[in-house]
């Protein structure tokens, strides 16, 4: 049973370094997206000799990329709220699982056994199923979010024109 908790413990601070790497990268795959996206938009602008006459066509193509870049950063933040909450039900699954498995080991008979493991499976369809739905809320959210985000900018993009 202490091999169990061992590998349980193994596993779940695995999978969180797993997940803190995943959210480095991401972080700083988003920031060199931004700067590559800014430093091609002055590109473009210079390249088709948008002058002084065309500030306005350059500040707009400036301006959808800082929105570009804030709504990434939005869906980023999302992403890593998400994969957080995944990796709490996952490391809290395990946890439970563990104290199940001393619960069987503790059986003395066939009736015992059968109660102990159905009412184990019991648990975890409910709190897969409660998983599922705090998972797609914080999705939805995340998606009105970033909606909300790219919305303003198309609005405060069209008051500039």
């Amino acid at each position: 049973m202490a091999d169990i908790r061992k590998n349980a413990g193994e596993t779940t601070r695995d999978a969180d370094d797993f997940a803190r790497q995943g959210t480095e990268t991401a972080e700083a795959m988003a920031r060199t997206g931004a700067e590559s996206a800014r430093r091609a938009t002055d590109e473009f602008g210079r390249m088709f000799g948008l002058g002084r006459q065309d500030d306005q066509v350059t500040r707009q193509a400036q301006k959808n990329v800082e929105v570009l870049s804030e709504t990434g950063e939005v869906l980023l933040r999302g992403f890593q709220d998400v994969t957080k909450q995944w990796f709490d039900l996952v490391q809290g699954r395990l946890h439970k699982n563990v104290e199940g498995m001393t619960k069987l080991a503790q059986c003395r008979s066939l009736p015992d056994l059968a109660a102990v493991q159905t009412e184990l499976l019991r648990q975890n369809m409910q709190e897969m199923i409660d998983g599922t739905k705090q998972l797609a809320q914080r999705s939805v959210q995340i998606a009105d979010d970033a909606g909300r985000t790219i919305g303003a900018g198309s609005q405060a993009g069209r008051r500039a024109a």
